[in-house]
């Protein structure tokens, strides 16, 4: 298990347990991810925004 996705699956729990909903977990899980890895936040709000649009997305409540 890479550190990366050890981050992201010990965010996402995390905020699962403090109680913040699954959809923003998922989100804030992505962009802790995205920080230790370097990356620019940016990338993450664009590839989000971006796969909003997907319709098979959409469908999925």
């Amino acid at each position: 298990m890479t550190i990366p996705l050890l981050i992201l699956c010990v965010s996402f729990t995390l905020f699962l347990l403090l109680g913040v909903p699954v959809a923003f977990s998922i989100g804030l899980s992505a962009l802790a991810t995205l920080a230790y890895e370097g990356l620019p936040l940016a990338v993450g709000f664009q590839q989000m925004t971006s796969g909003m649009g997907i319709f098979s997305f959409l469908a999925i409540p």
